[in-house]
């Protein structure tokens, strides 16, 4: 496999990234609720999660007692 590297600015970076520059304008309170909201909606598709958490299921199984 051949190793490709490549060189650009910031200002070309800006250009060629309609996304970042979007995100980059808006205040940090408002990025970091995205991400939030980026999580969990991750949790709840990948990992079967509710908004919550991770869900968790406890199963108990009584043995009945062997007579010796």
């Amino acid at each position: 496999m051949e190793r490709v590297l490549s060189f650009s600015t910031f200002e070309q970076d800006a250009k060629e990234n309609a996304g970042l520059v979007y995100w980059l304008s808006r205040p940090p309170e408002e990025r970091i609720a995205e991400v939030e909201r980026l999580r969990r909606e991750y949790m709840n598709s990948v990992r079967g999660a509710g908004p919550e958490g991770l869900c968790r299921t406890l199963v108990l199984i009584e043995r009945a007692e062997l007579d010796s």
